[in-house]
């Protein structure tokens, strides 16, 4: 029994002495810089400095013995900086950079979500609001060295577009993503076909395929089925109802940029957008949608998809800007 509390307790005092990226270690004042780099802190515990790389196949680890390389066969999953991209514990939010985020409304899985967060401010998994201040001891989830662009710039990136698909080349080129991707949503001609995108000696590539027969691409499951998907429109005024702009003002062309029945957000301002939510349908082969205001003081939570007493992470002034399938929530 004694052996078993003793190892208890040394687990315990490992998990508690772990740390994420750019958080300093006490023990040997080092912060994980990334996956497979070290970093110095200064007197302040903050991260400065040049980082330093780990030998080849070995992963830096925070944990009660201070920052260490460790081999990867052995301690990948004890590895820090290996956070980015993983959607927070309610399945609200996700850091994919060092001030960037993005949307998981309620699953574990990234959407097609970019959001930037305040001037000075880092984004990061454990945080309230999303972002934080690192002058108060709140450190970024990802690591720098995974920024672009100079770490000391918070600035959102230029707003971007979903890309054409006419080029199935310059689509996956676009998407970075190997895959199957549905082409468009009209039932008698894009919405048979499909995008095959794949990755060859470090090249993105794309093809254009035409389902057999009469039968459908569907983008759920990744197949050429025989039932029409509910993505797919035989109606003409879809057309006009999709070159609409895509606002959160206008629920139609919000819900047709969406393409997705569902609650979705509408905006981050806890007096006004964040009270709000709007529910998209397709009805006769169009993209519909609603705005409804939650009763009360009531706010739209995005991850549990219900009005709620809590004020959401996301609703937040650390948050500069938040998107939504291309869609500029408010």
């Amino acid at each position: 029994m004694s052996f078993i509390l003793h190892f208890l307790l040394g687990c315990c005092l490992l998990a508690s002495a772990r740390a994420t990226c750019n958080v300093c270690n006490a023990v040997n004042n080092l912060t994980c810089y990334s996956l497979n780099q070290t970093q110095a802190c200064d007197a302040n515990n903050l991260p400065t400095g040049l980082p330093f790389s780990c030998p080849t196949d070995y992963v830096c680890v925070s944990g009660a013995n201070g920052v260490i390389c460790e081999p990867e066969a052995s301690a990948a999953s004890q590895a820090d900086c290996q956070e980015c991209n993983m959607c927070d514990t309610t399945n609200t939010f996700a850091c994919t950079g060092t001030s960037s985020f993005a949307l998981c409304l309620g699953t574990d899985t990234l959407q097609d979500s970019v959001g930037t967060c305040a001037d000075g401010y880092v984004c990061n998994i454990n945080a309230t609001q999303i972002c934080d201040l690192p002058a108060d001891g709140i450190m970024p989830t990802c690591s720098y060295a995974d920024d672009s662009t100079d770490s000391s710039t918070t600035s959102p990136p230029p707003t971007t577009t979903a890309p054409s698909t006419s080029n199935p080349t310059t689509y996956c080129a676009a998407v970075q993503a190997e895959g199957r991707f549905s082409v468009g949503t009209d039932a008698y001609t894009t919405c048979r076909q499909y995008i095959l995108c794949s990755l060859v000696s470090g090249s993105w590539e794309g093809q254009t395929y035409t389902c057999p027969g009469s039968l459908y691409f569907s983008s759920a499951t990744n197949l050429c089925v025989a039932a029409m998907p509910s993505t797919c429109s035989t109606s003409v005024s879809s057309t006009t109802s999709t070159t609409a702009a895509p606002t959160t003002s206008n629920p139609a062309a919000y819900c047709a940029a969406m393409m997705s029945q569902g609650y979705y957000p509408v905006g981050t301002d806890p007096s006004t957008t964040c009270h709000q939510y709007i529910y998209c349908f397709l009805l006769s082969g169009t993209w519909s949608g609603e705005m409804y205001t939650c009763p009360g003081s009531l706010y739209y939570n995005s991850s549990s998809k219900i009005c709620a007493s809590a004020l959401p992470s996301t609703c937040s002034a650390t948050v500069a800007s938040l998107t939504l399938n291309g869609v500029a929530l408010e």
